[in-house]
């Protein structure tokens, strides 16, 4: 019966190789897509600063202009302050400076609180930037292994695919349409070897009846607990008459 099954489990083998190729295939793209939104996000937030700077730096643009207005209205002021003859001009000209000196110590303190902001945000972007670079490198990394496991795996369908094929064509139909029942609800592990009485399926002993059976390898035999078809494994020819003895043993 061994002989028999020799085809399901290579064709269970390969399927086994295909499948995890196959559902590594759907999970990789998730994990580089993963670190690629991380990437994006520390992009994003170095933008972010980026557009908050300059805000700022438009907010300061229009007084620093009226600044320098302002300026020229004073330069403007203390050059007519020598001229003045009568004192109802002067204390006009005077209430034009001190008008235009409140509006220069407003604006001054409306740039110096705008550059205050610039300064902290700078800052902020230095940070953020050595931190994404000192991430990126290990981000990268990352991505570039998984690139390469995804590599791996498309090859591994390269070289399975079609096999699976071949291999369903030799086996028996009536043996392959169990080994595919079998497989749907045992996650694709139908066939499985027995040492020493126990099913590598479940872990469980089977009966010493059902064993001898097995090891005399005249008939299918199936896991009393899990359902699955059992082979005994290959071994050694010391190994295999151990076997046979303690068979004959129980008998």
């Amino acid at each position: 019966m061994k002989s028999l099954l020799e085809g399901l489990i290579a064709l269970q083998n390969v399927e086994l190789e295909i499948f995890k190729a196959e559902e590594g295939l759907k999970e990789l793209p998730k994990d580089v897509e993963e670190i690629e939104s991380i990437i994006r996000a520390r992009m994003g937030s170095l933008n972010a600063v980026d557009e908050e700077i300059a805000m700022l730096e438009e907010r300061k643009a229009p007084l620093e202009a009226e600044l320098k207005e302002n300026q020229e209205i004073l330069d403007a002021a203390d050059a007519r302050i020598k001229r003045i003859k009568t004192n109802k001009e002067y204390l006009a000209l005077q209430r034009e400076i001190d008008l235009a000196k409140k509006r220069k110590s407003d604006i001054e303190d409306q740039l110096l609180g705008i550059m205050d902001k610039i300064e902290k945000k700078l800052l902020d972007k230095e940070r953020i930037q050595k931190s994404f670079e000192a991430d990126k490198v290990i981000l990268d990394e990352k991505k570039e292994k998984l690139l390469a496991q995804m590599q791996d795996l498309q090859a591994v369908l390269a070289e399975y695919k079609g096999q699976d094929e071949k291999l369903r064509a030799s086996v028996d139909p009536a043996l392959l349409s169990k080994y595919d029942r079998i497989k749907q609800s045992k996650k694709g592990l139908a066939v499985v070897a027995c040492h020493h009485g126990v099913c590598r399926g479940c872990h469980m002993h089977i009966p010493p009846q059902l064993y001898n059976e097995l090891v005399r390898g005249d008939k299918m035999i199936i896991c009393p607990t899990c359902q699955r078809m059992l082979y005994i494994e290959s071994a050694p020819e010391k190994e295999k008459a151990e076997e046979k003895q303690k068979a004959e043993k129980k008998e």
